[in-house]
């Protein structure tokens, strides 16, 4: 990854654009401070998913490439989901998997499992309420390694819009990769579960 670009920091936040009509996912990253770090942002949208985000409520059903630059605009990572599933994949700006994560159906509180290039278990996500707003990382040890945290936006962001905030943090010596899939982990809570409030 450029820079190792997650690693050089022990949170991320992320704020998603506010929008009366959301027809593209676009996110602020910001650091501990509140200074912005970075971007992340829809790219290479179709329009066909285009036609289908403005005239359906498919959105958790919908292919979404998702490019995360760095204040320089240089990428750092690239999250996708394809076509009617709940696996998000993490890769490097030159095609390299680092993993993904995976909406594990169950009943009671949500999971997800983090899953190495080769599908082996890295780890899993669990949210700590049935609302699915925050969630816990963890390795395979059971050990707690990342937060990811929803944050409230306001009366008007909350009620009018598609638009959500979450504060990932990562514990210290956690590996590059890990802090992306963590990373990962909040994107995909907000692409496979949280568009349109379809959760």
């Amino acid at each position: 990854m450029n820079g190792a670009f997650f690693s050089q920091l022990p949170g991320i936040g992320i704020h998603q654009k506010r929008k009366l009509f959301e027809l593209r996912n676009e996110y602020t990253l910001v650091d501990q401070s509140g200074t912005t770090i970075g971007t992340a942002n829809q790219e290479r949208q179709s329009i066909l998913t285009f036609l289908a985000r403005l005239g359906s409520d498919l959105d958790v059903t919908l292919p979404s490439t998702i490019v995360v630059r760095d204040a320089a605009q240089m990428p750092v990572l690239e999250v996708h989901k394809p076509w009617f599933t709940t696996t998000v994949s993490a890769r490097t700006p030159d095609g390299q998997m680092l993993g993904s994560v995976k909406w594990k159906v169950r009943l009671g509180k949500r999971r997800f499992a983090l899953l190495g290039p080769q599908g082996e278990e890295l780890g899993e996500v669990h949210a700590q309420n049935w609302r699915a707003r925050d969630f816990r990382v963890f390795d395979t040890t059971g050990s707690e390694v990342a937060r990811v945290t929803k944050k409230w936006r306001g009366l008007f962001t909350e009620a009018f819009t598609d638009a959500d905030s979450y504060a990932v943090e990562f514990n210290e010596g956690l590996s590059e990769t890990l802090r992306a899939l963590a990373f990962t982990a909040a994107v995909a809570v907000d692409l496979v579960m949280k568009q349109k409030d379809s959760s």
